[in-house]
């Protein structure tokens, strides 16, 4: 029902040029001091970010070649007005410093402009780092997944991604974890839609960069490192499917009903998380193989907002969101498919051990 991106055009098996995941990436990186001297450049912010990009970026900050510009949300008008900034001052590469919503605008400028595209994100709330897939919203406020230009080159520097709003954060640990869940929905569907073993391999090994690291401080170094290691190679994995099924299963789809009918306040990685909690338990009722045992205690080790209430979604809206899931993405099979044949009471079995039990 949304215009959800399912199927991506071509089999992207390119890499970036460059990926550097270290504490001080920024400040120690050469490809920000050399690479960029004789380049026409843009720097994406949005304003939250501003002082730090002012503190983190000063040379280019006051580049004569560089030229700033604000990102106020991710939609078509802004990727528009970044489209004509880059024809008026003959941009070469655009540098994209924030969080998901300017990372998103620039990677899918990047496609449509074909410019050079270095990320340097200040919050790992998500996979949107490497991914091929840029979460627009249209002038009505509804979300579509739009297929988007993987980054020349990804500068992730994790003493400044600690530094980022602890739910944002929680939000990327959310974002990977289920993957766990989408990765059962490919082994559902085996024998009706093609199982890629290399992207499957490579969805597992990300989200197993974060499994059982609830023990410590979310914004330990070490802790940052391995989410946005893990985030990274999710990203990658969905290129090398060429589509977004090894990330994104049902727990996904409920997330994407969710942002249909506006519910709630919750990030999408807290949403993806709600959705990978009641899948879990749905899949137990049905007699379907479930998650990693570790799944859910690390998502709840991490104090990710993950059950409706918790996220300002009633009963009746979650049951709302959850009977138009199925038919979010076309084509794609979960084993919510036979939604409507599952009875009323094993669906409110499985709510109430996620979330009252």
């Amino acid at each position: 029902m949304l215009n959800l991106m399912d199927k991506l055009s071509t089999r992207q098996l390119e890499f970036p040029a460059q990926l550097v995941v270290q504490e001080g990436a920024v400040s120690e990186s050469e490809l920000l001091s050399t690479h960029l001297s004789s380049k026409n450049v843009l720097l994406a912010i949005d304003d939250g970010v501003l002082e730090l990009a002012e503190v983190s970026l000063t040379n280019l900050f006051n580049s004569p070649n560089c030229i700033t510009h604000s990102i106020a949300a991710a939609d078509f008008n802004n990727i528009s007005q970044i489209d004509i900034l880059c024809a008026q001052k003959q941009i070469q590469t655009v540098v994209a410093f924030g969080g998901g919503k300017v990372l998103d605008v620039c990677k899918r400028l990047a496609t449509i402009r074909k410019v050079e595209l270095i990320v340097i994100p200040t919050a790992l709330s998500s996979d949107c780092i490497s991914s091929p897939v840029a979460v627009i919203f249209d002038n009505t406020g509804k979300k579509a997944s739009l297929p988007a230009a993987i980054p020349n080159f990804i500068v992730v520097d994790t003493q400044l991604c600690a530094k980022a709003p602890m739910r944002l954060t929680q939000a990327g640990v959310g974002d990977l974890l289920s993957n766990y869940s989408a990765l059962l929905d490919m082994k559902y569907a085996k024998g009706r839609a093609e199982i890629d073993g290399f992207s499957f391999l490579l969805a597992k090994s990300a989200a197993n960069e974060i499994l059982g690291m609830e023990s410590k401080p979310l914004n330990d170094l070490a802790v940052i490192n391995q989410l946005a290691e893990g985030l990274i190679l999710s990203g990658l994995a969905m290129g090398f499917s060429g589509d977004s099924r090894p990330c994104s299963g049902a727990e996904h789809l409920i997330s994407h009903a969710i942002d249909y009918f506006q519910l709630g306040e919750g990030l999408h990685g807290e949403q993806v998380a709600l959705g990978t909690k009641f899948c879990h338990f749905l899949r137990m009722e049905l007699s379907l193989p479930t998650l990693d045992p570790r799944v859910l205690p690390t998502i709840d080790g991490f104090n990710i907002k993950s059950t409706p209430s918790s996220l300002g979604i009633s009963k009746e809206e979650f049951f709302k969101a959850l009977s138009l899931a199925p038919d979010m993405r076309k084509g794609r099979i979960t084993f919510l498919e036979h939604l409507q044949d599952i009875p009323q009471e094993t669906l409110e079995a499985a709510y109430f051990n996620a979330f009252e039990s």
